[in-house]
């Protein structure tokens, strides 16, 4: 099962490093741009893991993700959370002068192992966006090594107990190349059958981690417009994309109760931190 869990992993990095992060999908909505708000860049981690060799596109070591951190610290970021960006975006709630919102995708159990100590330390938030098949198949495994586990149920409900991380999802069996491209809508597929199929994925995810969590990161940034309002009626509120530039959330009203898109800078574990922290205009 380990060797299972170690293939699927590699399969969909490779399936990222051509899908992943494409600006050109015109499925997304565009960040707002202007009007009333504030700036906030928003950075994508995936697996954390102490063996340098396995560094890669979406494969970071803990001692990057504290430079990272530090970095961010020492240039006057806060990292925000879901409630923080929605009280500001649907009440004008104040946030600090120079946000950030962090994520991780996919669910990786090293993620508690070596991020979230750091993330105490220096005392940042973020939102792990959890693959909910990914979870189902760990729990099977039963074999938490941070070096290929994901989080099970257990994770996510003892991680959301502190004040350090947000869970949201990552859909619950979407995150694949094989029947279609994420949790986009397939070329003549009738909206019906797509929705009926979104929904579908979306629901088994919210009846494992239950409701009331507000955030939804696409696989691969590939997503349909026609989804949307199949999240919005299920209470998720921020979308998270794949695509990467910066964003300006409006407090002016035009955003109360309506879908926040965020899109986030990959961050890859092939360049040091002030090389890419600058590329992120950080």
């Amino acid at each position: 099962m380990r060797l299972l869990t170690v293939i699927i992993s590699v399969i969909l990095l490779i399936g990222a490093f051509f899908l992943s992060y494409r600006p050109e999908n015109e499925d997304i909505p565009a960040s707002a741009d202007q009007g009333k708000g504030v700036s906030m860049p928003s950075l994508m981690y995936h697996s954390v893991l102490k063996d340098p060799s396995r560094t890669g596109e979406y494969v970071i070591t803990p001692q990057l993700l504290e430079s990272d951190l530090k970095y961010l610290k020492n240039n006057g970021y806060t990292a925000v959370t879901p409630e923080e960006i929605l009280a500001f975006a649907d009440e004008g709630a104040s946030l600090p002068e120079k946000p950030i919102f962090i994520t991780f995708d996919d669910g990786h159990l090293n993620n508690i192992t070596y991020a979230l100590p750091l993330l105490e330390e220096y005392g940042m938030k973020a939102t792990v966006n959890i693959t909910g098949a990914f979870t189902v198949q760990s729990e099977k495994e039963n074999d938490p090594n941070p070096a290929y586990a994901y989080m099970t149920r257990e994770n996510a409900a003892e991680l959301t107990k502190g004040d350090v991380f947000a869970v949201g999802c990552h859909t619950y069996n979407m995150h694949s190349l094989n029947c279609r491209r994420g949790a986009s809508r397939n070329k003549g597929e009738s909206e019906e059958a797509y929705l009926r199929i979104f929904a579908e994925d979306t629901d088994r995810w919210l009846e494992l981690f239950g409701s009331g969590h507000t955030v939804y990161a696409y696989p691969y940034g590939m997503m349909s417009k026609e989804g949307l309002d199949v999240l919005r009626e299920r209470g998720f509120r921020i979308i998270l994309t794949c695509r990467e530039t910066g964003n300006f959330i409006q407090n002016d009203g035009s955003l109360k109760n309506e879908l926040v898109i965020i899109d986030r800078y990959n961050r890859t574990g092939l360049v040091q931190t002030d090389e890419f922290m600058k590329s992120c205009g950080i």
